[in-house]
């Protein structure tokens, strides 16, 4: 048994009920006395700089348990090694900030959710390219390395599925070499609804009960017609130009239509587009007729070519990478014709099914979107906006013109302080279905409860660990090594998961058996490796346990990035 899992079970116990702002733990111990076996020891430390501690970012107990309790064990962990670390824990919207917009964290517990865009591999990928290592791009870890890049733009570029699936393969073990993230789990997921009360809904991939599919679907059994939706995530902004996960696209999605959209069963469907068709580096899409956005305008062809360019030139977070690839765009009467600057097997699934349709006649006159709260969004979707409360709800109302107008008379999104509380909720009837993808383990309580349903998916996300490699010691590919064979993932499966899910090793998930690389093992938690790394670059301890950079005429890190920042 290692040393820190006899802690576990108080740890669980007092972790999980902890409601903190910012936690930190002791950083600067020798650890646990049975790891100095394995520690690089330097009798004299003169001349060498000590490793501060490392700040392991997360949400907090309140928000998140079992995320809080997955980085409490690591550091946890970490600590008993002998790295210096302590635990971060703060609210979601800070976790925001601070991981995706000012890079401002070293190490960085992120779950990305099984969103049906990451059924494709280009949407994980694409957060490792150079041109997204920017403080305002998705490549969170800050990774920049030519090599990768030159792999990521073949899968993107390959006229064949073999050749693609060639180079996803080559581009994921890349990552697992070097380390800039740490995927530890695969969680398997879940959600639940009121099926006393709504007929219509079943489990979809991705997202596996509140979507669009089941938005549009959920049919009263009841004189109850408005759908209540719990979350815990507050929708960051009604502007879609200016959004930056996928998670934050899904309210919106609600009122966007794009020309695709990716089905219940992981398979693209026509939406806004009757066809969609693929020659070369063309790509050409036939409007569907007679669509309107919500003030009553029609939707044209022009509409979606000022879409595409408005979100090039505005810089889009979330879609003008996406869309770096167009080289040009024209309406032509009810068709949309794409030129790519290269032929593209992602350009579909990963562009057209993710990108909103925009009014020109509201969106020309708006020069700047980031001062644009959009605060009546207009769109073309299956709903309409109703309204919104801050930190209290957002309402929607049908579109009832839609080709696939909703069942329900409305929509409301109920933001909550936890997800305990969704759950409580649900249980009660004040809601009628969870809002937010969670591990099968926290659903617990639902299971068997009656006028409840529970929805389980085996995930094609991961937890797993971002390290900022714009900074050391992340920068050294030898100290990213070293912490990610400190995760006690079994642990975390057993313990904090109730075993609802299986180690991770490739960026990619077994599930996606097209991409997954089988060779690209979960990393075990060996402590011996991690020191053999730390001693590979230089690193020592010294007699009283601290960490030290490696010595000038010593140094043997590994910097990776080799495209400048």
């Amino acid at each position: 048994m290692r040393p820190f899992r006899r802690m576990l079970s108080l740890a669980l116990a007092g972790s999980l009920a902890l409601a903190c702002g910012a936690c930190t733990s002791g950083a600067q111990g020798a650890g646990d006395p049975g790891a100095a076996k394995y520690q690089p020891i330097a009798d004299d430390v003169s001349g060498r700089t000590r490793v501060p501690a490392v700040k392991l970012l997360t949400k907090t107990s309140a928000e998140d348990p079992r995320r809080y309790e997955q980085a409490r064990l690591i550091v946890e962990a970490w600590q008993q090694a002998g790295i210096p670390a302590e635990l971060l824990a703060v609210r979601g919207a800070e976790v925001t900030r601070r991981a995706f917009t000012s890079k401002d964290f070293d190490a960085y517990l992120v779950v990305y959710d099984p969103t049906p865009d990451r059924l494709d591999p280009d949407n994980l990928l694409a957060r490792f390219t150079s041109a997204s290592g920017g403080t305002a791009g998705s490549n969170v870890s800050g990774y920049r390395n030519s090599e990768y890049d030159a792999l990521y733009k073949a899968q993107q570029l390959a006229t064949n599925e073999a050749d693609r699936v060639d180079a996803v393969k080559k581009a994921q073990a890349l990552l697992y070499e070097q380390q800039p993230v740490r995927p530890f789990a695969h969680v398997i997921v879940g959600g639940a609804y009121r099926s006393d009360r709504w007929d219509g809904i079943r489990g979809a991939l991705g997202y596996p009960v509140f979507n669009i599919w089941n938005s549009i679907n959920a049919a009263p059994k009841t004189d109850k017609r408005t759908l209540v939706v719990g979350t815990i995530y507050e929708p960051p902004t009604l502007n879609p130009v200016t959004l930056e996960t996928t998670e934050a696209q899904l309210p919106l999605s609600h009122i966007y239509d794009s020309l695709v959209r990716i089905g219940p069963d992981g398979e693209l469907r026509d939406w806004a587009a009757t066809s969609i068709k693929v020659s070369g580096d063309r790509v050409t899409a036939t409007l569907r007729p007679g669509m309107r956005f919500s003030d009553g305008e029609p939707v044209s062809a022009a509409d979606v070519a000022f879409t595409v360019n408005y979100l090039i030139d505005k810089k889009s977070p979330l879609f003008g990478p996406k869309l770096a690839g167009v080289r040009e765009v024209r309406a032509k009467g009810e068709t949309v014709e794409f030129t790519l600057a290269d032929s593209s097997s992602s350009f579909v699934p990963t562009v057209l099914a993710q990108m909103p349709i925009l009014p020109e006649h509201i969106w020309k006159d708006v020069d700047d979107p980031a001062k644009f709260t959009n605060d009546a969004p207009v769109g073309s979707g299956p709903f309409t906006f109703a309204g919104r409360k801050l930190g209290a709800e957002m309402r929607f109302a049908p579109n009832k013109g839609h080709f696939s107008a909703p069942k329900v008379d409305g929509l409301v999104m109920t933001v909550l302080g936890s997800f305990d509380a969704e759950v409580g909720g649900l249980a009660q009837g004040d809601i009628d279905m969870l809002g937010d993808i969670q591990s099968v383990a926290q659903l617990g309580s639902l299971q068997g409860k009656a006028g409840i349903t529970v929805i389980p998916v085996e995930s094609f996300g991961w937890a797993g660990l971002h390290y900022n490699m714009r900074q050391a010691p992340f920068d050294d590919r030898h100290f990213r090594r070293a912490l990610s064979y400190l995760v006690p993932v079994q642990d975390i499966i057993d313990v904090v998961l109730d075993g609802q899910g299986k180690p991770a090793g490739s960026a990619i998930a077994p599930t996606l058996t097209k991409w997954y690389d089988p060779s690209l093992k979960p990393f075990p938690y060996d402590l011996q490796a991690a020191m053999n790394e730390l001693r590979q670059a230089g690193y020592a301890f010294d007699r009283a346990g601290a960490l030290y950079y490696p010595k000038a005429d010593a140094d043997k890190r590994l910097r990776d990035n080799d495209v400048a920042g």
